[in-house]
């Protein structure tokens, strides 16, 4: 578990790094000097382009330059999740870091299972209002328009006011969800976040599928009381719940090297938070050593839009 908080703080502390560059950014560029690079990771925080911009590539052949480093690493992290049971959840989401964090020094209380399911409404309802406006109803053409339009070419910059001058409803929504995690525990990537759903459709067929022996289970309950996600580990046979983030800690506190096992085999469990990094690491090196990074909206461009922020909607 130690080693997942390792690489869990890597990536935190890598988008607080992101942040901080992509603000020195914005202000040179806004100061006239132009001989700066944005940092495509920012790009991460845009899921909702990325995903318009997969289908555009998928059916098209059309890499999206305008965020390439976005694109990728959504590709990247559907990998990850595939290999590693949605491990983008349970290793490199700096959200879902937090809000393990916030549980740690909360109640840990259980959400009732029926109220668990009607919670759930909000972000299956999400994540199919996405998925279906963009993979079933956007045409090709209608995405080619979205991806090139000035309010995308700036959506870092948008989602950067979002955090640095939030609202009365955001401020309003992120302390109500703070409080809940406290009580609750991981509440929001539980029960809200539709990104994770998206997560849990690509670890449906992933390999990594944690089996219980119930021969060699002594019913410690250890598994499940380590789980973050509350699921009932010490009563299935295979842990296929769509909830399951990959994280590996119940095999990590798990009684006996039998009763818990990835995919019928005793895989120690402590190296797994860093092959998730070391392959993370690699394709997104690949990434840029491809040229599947930087994108073609020039600093000076962006600067043009950047003055005008506040005038660019949908």
């Amino acid at each position: 578990m130690r080693n997942r908080r390792i690489v869990q703080f890597i990536f935190f502390a890598s988008s607080i790094y992101l942040g901080i560059m992509f603000v020195r950014f914005l202000n040179h560029i806004q100061s006239g000097r132009f001989d700066i690079v944005k940092p495509g990771g920012v790009e991460a925080f845009l899921p909702i382009s990325a995903l318009a911009a997969l289908k555009r590539f998928i059916l098209t052949g059309s890499y999206d330059w305008v965020h390439p480093a976005g694109l990728s690493l959504f590709i990247i992290f559907m990998i990850v999740s595939f290999l590693f049971r949605r491990s983008f959840c349970g290793y490199i989401c700096p959200v879902g870091f937090v809000s393990e964090m916030v549980s740690l020094i909360g109640r840990g209380m259980r959400v009732n299972k029926y109220a668990g399911y009607v919670l759930s409404v909000v972000k299956y309802g999400l994540f199919g209002f996405f998925a279906y406006i963009i993979l079933v109803n956007m045409p090709v053409s209608a995405i080619e328009g979205f991806l090139q339009s000035p309010y995308n070419k700036l959506a870092d910059a948008k989602m950067l006011e979002f955090f640095t001058s939030p609202g009365t409803i955001t401020i309003i929504f992120v302390i109500s969800m703070s409080a809940l995690t406290l009580l609750f525990k991981g509440f929001w990537c539980k029960y809200l976040c539709p990104y994770g759903v998206f997560h849990s459709v690509i670890a449906a067929v992933s390999p990594f599928v944690i089996k219980r022996n119930a021969d060699a289970c002594v019913s410690c309950m250890k598994c499940t009381n380590a789980c973050p996600m509350n699921i009932q580990v010490h009563e299935a046979k295979l842990v296929l719940n769509p909830d399951c983030i990959g994280c590996h800690d119940c095999i990590v506190v798990r009684q006996n090297e039998e009763c818990l096992q990835t995919c019928g085999k005793d895989i120690k469990a402590k190296y797994l938070p860093f092959a998730v990094l070391g392959v993370s690491t690699a394709l997104i090196l690949a990434a840029v050593a491809f040229g599947l990074w930087n994108s073609s909206v020039s600093a000076e461009e962006y600067a043009f839009w950047l003055s005008r922020l506040g005038q660019l909607s949908h």
